[in-house]
């Protein structure tokens, strides 16, 4: 995993490096960004009590910026805030659940290849590496046991590590809707690569599926 993730950020830093230093330079696109994403977690470790309960729903949004370096390919970047969202249960006791609420700055260094224009469309895939700086955690305890009390909105951020690094995949298509500006829609998966929780003995991810939606401009 570490070999993969070093890959990844000298090929999308060369490449940003060759956007910007090449003779022929070929172009640059500023995007806005809305999507949902649906997020869930993973636990790792002996003696655990809890495992993941399924999705949960956020939200993500910013800037986006894409820069061409070839005709059908190209870097991509931006600064996103991003929800991700997960729950787990306790498998022995009394039954417990805990939803955590997430929010990163989120960074990603992205390869992006296109297919040739058609009808003002074409479709893209894309890989890369997801930085994430956690700027809020809270969480909700819920629990069907009237002796445990349950918790709203409970700051957790001395529990959460800092940085949250991902590998990130997905695909979609772009459209042209008039002279430069263009729309895109795809499907992308981030997916957690780092302990996300402060516990000693427990490994904890999250990743997320998002339905990514931009306008460039």
């Amino acid at each position: 995993m570490k070999k993969l993730v070093i890959s990844l950020f000298f090929i999308c830093s060369s490449a940003l490096l060759f956007a910007q230093s090449g003779d022929t330079f070929r172009g640059f696109k500023l995007g806005i960004a809305a999507h949902p994403t649906f997020g869930y977690l993973k636990v790792d470790g002996e003696n655990i009590n809890v495992k993941s309960d399924g999705m949960r729903a956020g939200f993500s949004y910013g800037l986006l910026g894409d820069f061409a370096f070839a005709d059908n390919y190209t870097f991509s970047t931006g600064l996103l805030l991003t929800t991700v969202n997960g729950q787990n249960v306790t498998i022995a006791g009394p039954k417990v659940q805990t939803i955590y609420k997430l929010q990163y700055i989120e960074i990603p260094l992205k390869l992006k290849l296109f297919t040739n224009q058609n009808n003002d469309m074409r479709f893209y895939g894309e890989l890369g590496l997801g930085n994430g700086i956690n700027v809020g955690a809270k969480s909700d305890i819920k629990t069907a046991d009237n002796s445990i009390p349950e918790v709203k909105d409970k700051n957790i951020s001395s529990d959460i590590a800092a940085y949250r690094g991902s590998i990130i995949i997905g695909g979609g298509a772009e459209f042209t809707i008039s002279g430069k500006t263009k729309a895109s829609a795809g499907l992308a998966f981030n997916n957690g690569f780092t302990n996300i929780q402060n516990m000693g003995g427990v490994t904890t991810r999250n990743s997320y599926i998002g339905l990514n939606l931009a306008v460039f401009f």
